[in-house]
């Protein structure tokens, strides 16, 4: 995929994830857009994209939201590169497939977090963690992942028939 179009389309999420999704917000929970187009790009174009797009989006969400930077980072690059291990290997259309990557994501960036956090030595309860933010992010993510992946899908395919010059 074009590296600038892996650029808007993190950059205008990343602004809509600030202005407009916590407007949204379901108790204090917003959906995790950025991990869920990580998780899309990464099974549409493949590894390297969705480390590269992983790593952008986490490095903004570190320094923009979060107190220790490399927690985000860390989780949503290993996010694009599993998931993008799965690229040739799967079928794209499959609108099932991302919804259970989103999910399995979204459960992973929490141990993630949970882990990075327990090693800094910062007071965190798992129990509070995953029955207080991780279920309605997950119940929120799943509810739109189907949507984001069919459009980003849907710019991402190119034309099946070519027309080139005859000699």
């Amino acid at each position: 995929m074009n590296p600038i179009k892996i650029a808007v389309i993190i950059l205008v999420n990343f602004i809509l994830q600030v202005t407009v999704l916590n407007n949204l917000s379901i108790g204090s929970t917003v959906p995790n857009t950025s991990l869920i187009i990580v998780v899309a790009l990464s099974l549409i174009a493949g590894k390297r994209s969705g480390a590269v797009a992983g790593l952008v989006s986490g490095l903004l969400q570190d320094v923009m939201f979060s107190g220790v930077i490399g927690i985000n980072t860390l989780g949503l690059f290993s996010v694009g590169l599993l998931v993008g291990s799965l690229d040739q290997k799967v079928f794209k259309e499959n609108l099932f497939l991302p919804f259970v990557l989103t999910l399995s994501a979204t459960v992973f960036m929490y141990f993630v977090q949970f882990f990075f956090l327990y090693f800094l030595k910062i007071e965190v309860s798992f129990i509070d963690l995953i029955l207080g933010d991780m279920i309605k992010e997950l119940i929120y993510n799943g509810a739109i992942t189907v949507f984001i992946y069919k459009a980003m899908l849907s710019s991402y395919k190119e034309p099946s028939v070519k027309f080139t010059r005859g000699l």
